[in-house]
C-alpha cells in the first residue's frame, strides 16, 4: 500500500518534469517557479509513502504489531535497515530533487517532526511489551531525524547520517540483548521481566543501561 502511494508520488512528478533524474527535475522546479497543484499533490504522495516507510505519525500503526508479532531477529533487521534505507532515500529526494520547492514542504515535514516525537514517546511510556515500546521509541526517533530534513544543507544531511548511526547501533544491540536473554531462561517478553535483572545477569542489565 504504501509502495503504491509512494509510486503514485513519483509518477505524478515525471508527468510533471519528463524525467526521473533528480538534479534535472531540480532544475526543471526552478525554471517553473510558480508551484502547480499536480506538484503539491505529489509532494503530499511522497511524504505520505515515505511516511509509511520510516513509520511516521500518522502513518505508524503498522510498526507496533509487526515489532512484537515477528521473531526477535527479524523485528531487528526491521527496525534499523528499511529506515535507514529510506532516510537515504528521503534525503536525496526532497533536499536535491525538491529543493527549489522546499517552502513548501518544510512546514509540513516540522509538523510532522513534532507530532511523530511526542506521540511515539508519550505512548512508548504505557507500553507493557518490551518489543512494543521499542517500536514507539523507534518511531520517535524517526521524528527527531526528520528535523535534520526540515534544516536541510549539509548540517541537516551530516546530523540525519550520524543519529541512524546511533540509532542503528542502539537498536541492533538492544535486540541482540533481548535475543542473547531468550536462550536462557529469562522470559525477556514484558517490561516486568526485566525487574532485578542486574542481580541475575549483570552484564546484559549493564548492556541494557548502555544502548537504551
Amino acid at each position: 500500500f504504501s509502495s503504491g502511494i509512494l509510486l503514485y508520488g513519483i509518477s505524478l512528478v515525471y508527468g510533471l518534469t519528463g524525467t526521473t533524474q533528480l538534479a534535472d527535475i531540480a532544475g526543471i522546479l526552478k525554471q517553473q517557479g510558480n508551484l502547480d497543484i499536480g506538484l503539491v499533490l505529489a509532494i503530499i504522495f511522497l511524504i505520505a509513502g515515505f511516511g509509511f516507510k520510516v513509520a511516521a505519525v500518522p502513518f505508524h500503526m503498522w510498526a507496533p504489531d509487526v515489532y512484537e508479532g515477528a521473531p526477535t531477529s527479524i523485528t531487528a533487521f526491521m527496525s534499523v535497515g528499511p529506515k535507514a534505507a529510506s532516510f537515504a532515500v528521503i534525503l536525496r529526494v526532497f533536499l536535491e530533487a525538491l529543493q527549489p520547492v522546499s517552502a513548501s514542504w518544510t512546514t509540513l515535514i516540522a509538523i510532522l517532526s513534532v507530532v511523530t516525537m511526542a506521540t511515539g514517546s508519550i505512548i512508548a511510556l504505557s507500553q507493557t511489551n518490551i518489543k512494543r515500546m521499542l517500536a514507539y521509541s523507534s518511531i520517535a526517533h524517526a521524528g527527531y531525524a526528520l528535523l535534520g530534513l526540515v534544516a536541510g544543507g549539509a548540517d541537516g544531511i551530516a546530523s540525519v547520517m550520524l543519529y541512524m548511526l546511533i540509532y542503528a547501533f542502539m537498536n541492533m544491540g538492544i535486540f541482540g540483548t533481548i535475543i542473547l536473554l531468550r536462550k536462557g531462561d529469562f522470559k525477556a517478553e514484558d517490561i516486568e521481566d526485566y525487574t532485578g535483572l542486574a542481580k541475575v545477569n549483570r552484564g546484559a542489565a549493564f548492556l541494557m543501561l548502555i544502548f537504551l
